[in-house]
């Protein structure tokens, strides 16, 4: 097995396309491809950046070892903590963001409210019924329609990026990309947040937009990601 064929093990722990893992580091899927291909050697600045995701350099090297640092050999990989479980967004109904005329998208809104401030308790997730939010359809791209949905924000805590208390914010459901803005829970306490990743000790900081509140550090086997913020519709006139 080659340096590039473990490139592309080490892509398929993440359950990530070439073009969605190239991005990571800022490649084209072309430039991606070649390196996993073995049509291209894989660089030193490519190898630091996955050091920095938590690979094991000397796996990627020589093959020895486990796959990711801190991780004995045999134990199971895992991409960053839990993605979206089935007992999460059990939405009841095949309910899914429609198209209407002007290539616009109507987005179904969900009852269960996400938190900018200390937790929402976690709901079953069913909608609002009969309510929607009309959105241009380029507004969700590139994500797939059937996975976006809205909810209400309660809370102040994200106010330093302009998300208020009563906005309507629009999430992905079970997209998982890097640092950002999510929805996720925490011990089944929902929240809308944003998120940066440690690899290296499979921890989460999550973080307010607003002094007042402090940054939570958790284990990822306490976080469940449900889905990443795409964008938000402002309920007040601040």
């Amino acid at each position: 097995m080659t340096i590039n064929d473990r490139l592309r093990l080490i892509r398929e722990s993440f359950k990530e396309s070439q073009a969605k893992f190239g991005l990571r580091f800022g490649l084209p899927q072309t430039t991606y491809a070649n390196y996993e291909l073995n049509k291209r050697s894989v660089p030193d600045e490519l190898k630091q950046q996955l050091s920095e995701l938590g690979i094991n350099l000397n796996w990627l090297i020589t093959g020895n070892g486990p796959m990711f640092l801190n991780q004995e050999v045999g134990e199971p990989k895992m991409h960053y903590c839990q993605e979206q479980g089935d007992s999460y967004l059990s939405f009841k109904g095949a309910v899914i963001s429609e198209e209407i005329p002007d290539g616009g998208l109507s987005v179904p809104i969900i009852t269960q409210r996400l938190s900018a401030g200390p937790g929402q308790p976690w709901t079953q997730a069913d909608f609002i019924e009969a309510e929607r939010l009309p959105i241009l359809g380029r507004f969700i791209k590139p994500w797939q329609k059937e996975n976006v949905f809205a909810a209400e924000v309660r809370g102040d805590s994200m106010t330093g990026i302009q998300l208020f208390d009563g906005d309507m914010a629009f999430f992905a459901k079970g997209e998982v990309e890097g640092d950002g803005i999510y929805v996720l829970t925490v011990d089944n306490e929902v929240y809308i947040k944003r998120v940066a990743f440690n690899p290296f000790d499979r921890k989460v900081t999550i973080k307010s937009e607003n002094d007042r509140y402090e940054p939570m550090i958790v284990d990822c086997d306490r976080v469940v990601l449900v889905g990443k913020v795409i964008g938000w519709l402002h309920h007040h006139p601040y």
